[in-house]
């Protein structure tokens, strides 16, 4: 993606942005954090390994023991399979030049693919990236999961859908609170012990989100991966993947130059009743 593209987009966001009702506010008018009073949880960084510097990062996911990462940007879409400690890829698929692809996510043998704008979600077989059945749906396409069930899918609001990953329809809707304000600009997500785990755009939080109340329960603050000199050249923090056999969580970003393997200490799985229309005060 060109660095005109780049900036094009982060205008639009701010534009949007600048667009949306404020919430409490400080001094001078500054607009409130409603992340601010979720708890965050420490870290520690286990290992930081090589990551592709020219892909626009969609999402990440494990199929296995391989990476799958999905890169965006009109003319420039691409799938890429890899191992974890060896940097160059096992297999790269260039999708068509008119899409620009978003979240994936591995569920039962096969990979899900989203389109930004192109209201179309692609099947790929694992771990060859054979394209399998296409999908057609309404609005815009961010980040995609699973449950081992069902797909959840954002699309840069404060609610995201599961779908049947059979025809891709909607079965259920959820809006996400932090406390009492809707958190929009959730975009890739991950389903790790319970939880649902997602990107805020253009922010440095990840942030995890209990599936039967919306309700955001916790957060990372990720800002200081980078140093000064790497952020000048990378994009927004974007794609997180957790590996089960390590209990780790990957994160990465948007031409980011590095992967980071992080040891965090996970609050207990949320319940698993009903979805319920909890508070989140």
């Amino acid at each position: 993606m060109s660095a005109n593209f780049r900036r094009r987009l982060r205008l639009a966001a701010l534009l949007v942005l600048a667009s949306l009702p404020l919430g409490a506010c400080g001094e001078a008018g500054t607009r409130a954090d409603p992340l601010a009073a979720i708890p965050e949880l420490p870290f520690t960084v286990e290992q930081r390994l090589a990551h592709d510097r020219t892909l626009f990062t969609q999402g990440i996911a494990f199929a296995g023991d391989l990476l799958v990462e999905s890169g965006g940007g009109y003319r420039e879409s691409r799938l890429v399979l890899r191992r974890l400690d060896q940097p160059h890829a096992l297999r790269t698929v260039h999708l068509p030049r008119r899409w620009f692809a978003e979240g994936i996510a591995p569920h039962a043998g096969r990979l899900f693919l989203l389109t930004w704008r192109e209201g179309t979600a692609q099947s790929f077989s694992l771990p060859e990236l054979e394209p399998g059945p296409t999908f057609a749906y309404a609005g815009e396409g961010w980040g995609l999961t699973s449950d081992g069930s069902q797909l959840i899918q954002s699309d840069g609001s404060n609610v995201l859908a599961w779908r049947n990953p059979q025809d891709f329809a909607v079965t259920r809707r959820l809006e996400v609170h932090a406390g009492s304000t809707p958190l929009a600009q959730l975009n890739e997500l991950e389903w790790v012990n319970g939880w649902i785990v997602a990107n805020v755009w253009l922010s440095d939080y990840v942030v995890g989100i209990d599936p039967a109340s919306g309700c955001v329960r916790w957060k990372l603050a990720l800002g200081a991966l980078l140093d000064a000199r790497e952020r000048k050249s990378a994009d927004v923090l974007n794609g997180v993947a957790w590996e089960p056999a390590q209990e780790r969580l990957w994160v990465t970003g948007k031409l980011w130059p590095w992967l980071f393997g992080l040891r965090v200490d996970l609050p207990p799985p949320p319940g698993v009743s009903a979805p319920t229309a909890e508070r989140c005060e």
